[in-house]
């Protein structure tokens, strides 16, 4: 997405970077293989359909390029082979034709060591060639033999020019120079309306009290302000108010100590699901207060949050990092082990178009679930890509915003839930 290649080996590395180094962006796709052996040129060119590098197959233009240029038993087709007598004059000729030729975009100049023709004057040909038209197009050579050609290669080499011994580091490290040039088609970024001033309020907030982490409720405030679907909930700070905000939203209720000071929530007996009536209500604010000062003695409880207990789906997360090379990161995977234990997950640099994501999704190893597996129904997976979607929009807009996860984000036959959220923020004094 960014550009960014990644080489199997040190070597390939080195040799990718030599030819990036040495060669302008290619004008087209139309590759011609230029080489005094019919073996290596068929090797050259299995090479080109592994990487996927175009080979030039227009008949009339290579006739018309090299025709009168190639011996008899010879052959303009592509790999365009000049026959083993071929010296620094043949080479010459044919290669000037083709880096002459706007419909030929790169050339692969390949040598087969002979004792039929003395190598310095290839040597001066490959340098002229490479003075003329190296800053034009690309030229990727690759020499085969003995002392000779391994002098010839160091002697290239030396001046900065890409040439290789095995003939697959040539293409290689030429697909590679269409990879880093290659146009990313990932669709546009629209805009879309957020409360803005809602979550900048929020932020300035928790700024103002010198927190860098948003409690688990201005989280979901800063969710619910982006466009995000938020089940109901409220921060009770006496039991009569915790019973008065479950009959407001509706039982089944979850119940959630709200402090900064206290990470691990349920570990310590501060969450209760599945309360479905007001004695449950009176019991269960009791419970957690008293767990909470048994446990963590000098936390800082700033109430009891009451949410709205909604049923079970799909759990995903969707998360946000700021890397220090890329900016902003989006993360999505599916919540539980998968995440966890199997790190099933995928990473786009935001903002990212709604095709990107689409694809950033299908890269998880357990999106099947998503789809339906044993007879359960598809789950909504446009509300997932909303909710990316926004995701990358919220922290390309609001820089301050260091962190988010979204976990879960539970998926269902139509639409999906923020149940828990976490926000980090840097702010710059």
């Amino acid at each position: 997405q960014s550009g960014v290649l990644r080489a199997d080996s040190l070597e390939e590395g080195f040799n990718w970077v030599a030819t990036l180094a040495a060669c302008p962006r290619p004008a087209g796709n139309n590759v011609v293989i230029i080489t005094n052996g019919g073996g290596i040129g068929v090797l050259a060119a299995d090479a080109c359909e592994k990487y996927g590098v175009k080979l030039a197959g227009d008949m009339e233009l290579l006739k018309r390029t090299f025709g009168d240029v190639i011996p008899k038993f010879g052959s303009y087709k592509n790999p365009v082979d000049l026959t083993g007598q071929a010296g620094g004059e043949d080479y010459r000729e044919a290669l000037e034709r083709a880096l002459k030729d706007d419909n030929i975009h790169a050339v692969i100049a390949l040598y087969c060591q002979t004792d039929m023709t003395p190598l310095e004057p290839l040597m001066d040909t490959f340098l002229e060639m490479q003075k003329k038209y190296g800053s034009k197009k690309p030229i990727i050579y690759s020499l085969f033999g003995g002392e000779g050609t391994a002098k010839l290669l160091e002697e290239l080499k030396g001046k900065g020019i890409p040439a290789f011994e095995d003939v697959e580091d040539a293409v290689s490290s030429l697909n590679a120079l269409y990879r880093a040039y290659e146009k990313k088609e990932e669709g546009e970024v629209e805009n879309i309306e957020m409360d803005e001033s809602g979550i900048r309020r929020v932020i300035q907030s928790v700024a103002e009290e010198g927190r860098r982490q948003l409690l688990g409720t201005e989280a979901k405030e800063v969710m619910k302000a982006a466009g995000m679907d938020v089940p109901p909930f409220r921060v009770a700070k006496s039991i009569n108010e915790a019973v008065e905000a479950a009959g407001e939203i509706g039982y089944p209720v979850v119940m959630k100590v709200v402090s900064e000071d206290i990470v691990h929530k349920t570990d310590i007996g501060g969450v209760l699901l599945d309360i479905d009536n007001e004695k449950e209500v009176v019991e269960g604010y009791e419970a957690i207060l008293r767990n909470c000062k048994q446990y963590a003695p000098k936390a800082n409880i700033r109430g009891v949050e009451i949410a709205k207990m909604v049923p079970d789906g799909v759990e995903t997360i969707v998360g946000a990092t700021t890397d220090p090379s890329f900016g902003k990161v989006l993360m999505f995977g599916l919540g539980g082990i998968y995440v966890e234990v199997l790190k099933d997950v995928a990473f786009r640099v935001a903002p990212v178009s709604r095709r990107e994501i689409s694809r950033m999704m299908r890269e998880v190893n357990s999106y099947p679930l998503l789809l339906g597996v044993r007879g359960e129904s598809r789950r909504d997976i446009d509300s997932v890509a909303d909710a990316i979607y926004r995701i990358g929009i919220l922290v390309n807009r609001f820089p301050e915003i260091s962190e988010l996860d979204i976990n879960p984000l539970v998926v269902y036959e139509k639409g999906a839930k923020v149940l828990d959220a976490r926000i980090n923020i840097e702010v710059k004094k």
